[in-house]
């Protein structure tokens, strides 16, 4: 589901040019918390957010932070993960959710500019097909499980692709209705609520009956057709 977003505002960031993503994100958390308090308990971003102003923007709002590490100019983030290949695996999972082995390693290290310590965690990943892979991730949470954070950085890829590939395929968001900022805000949102109304009914009521939402709304325009036609399917509540 959706439930917020933000729109880029030119000339922010600096005035010179365009704001960058990261700042649209850091606007859009704030709001999404102030509206979602007790809804929200850990945001997770791509490698865009592993520096010190989104964790600290992040640890300001009450919220932990889960956000992929990758090759990073941050000299205390270089260092965890010289000390993190260094040591012996916390974890091995053996065919873990379709993989051979999953081995965990994990570390404790302090970012620059950042007050609290955070977990420094690497998974190497051996597929049955014998390919090697890693994920690697940096997080404030200091007592979450090693498989929940797993879980979590794992399903952020098919949230994220899911979701945007239902708005974009399903419900026409990458098509470009309407021009000028206020109506562009204003079709967002109807196609927002749109797709969470429909979502929230698939998986709540059909979930066992229809695999998709468009043969979902194929059978709701077949049933509308059909009542055209059909007397005894129009039904009265007086």
């Amino acid at each position: 589901m959706v439930i917020g977003f933000e729109m880029y505002k030119p000339g922010q960031d600096p005035i010179s040019k365009d704001e960058g993503e990261l700042s649209v994100g850091k606007r859009l958390i704030s709001s999404v918390v102030k509206s979602h308090r007790k809804l929200i308990d850990v945001v997770v971003y791509d490698a865009l957010a592993c520096n010190s102003i989104w964790i600290n923007h992040c640890k300001n709002l009450g919220i932990d932070a889960i956000v992929r590490a990758k090759n990073n100019n941050n000299k205390s983030l270089r260092l965890a993960k010289k000390t993190v290949n260094k040591t012996e695996a916390v974890e091995v999972w053996v065919d873990e959710k379709g993989f051979e082995k999953v081995e965990v390693y994990q570390s404790t290290f302090t970012m620059d500019n950042v007050e609290q310590p955070l977990n420094f965690v690497k998974f190497a990943i051996k597929h049955k097909k014998k390919q090697r892979t890693q994920i690697m991730i940096v997080t404030t949470c200091m007592d979450m499980a090693l498989k929940t954070s797993f879980k979590i950085i794992r399903a952020r890829w098919d949230i994220e692709n899911s979701i945007f590939n239902n708005l974009k395929r399903e419900c026409g968001l990458e098509h470009c209705f309407v021009h000028g900022k206020n109506a562009v805000e204003a079709v967002l949102y109807l196609i927002f609520i749109a797709s969470n109304i429909m979502q929230i009914f698939l998986v709540r009521r059909l979930r066992n009956h229809f695999t998709t939402q468009r043969e979902m709304v194929r059978l709701l325009l077949k049933g509308l057709y059909l009542m055209k036609y059909k007397a005894e399917l129009v039904f009265s509540s007086s």
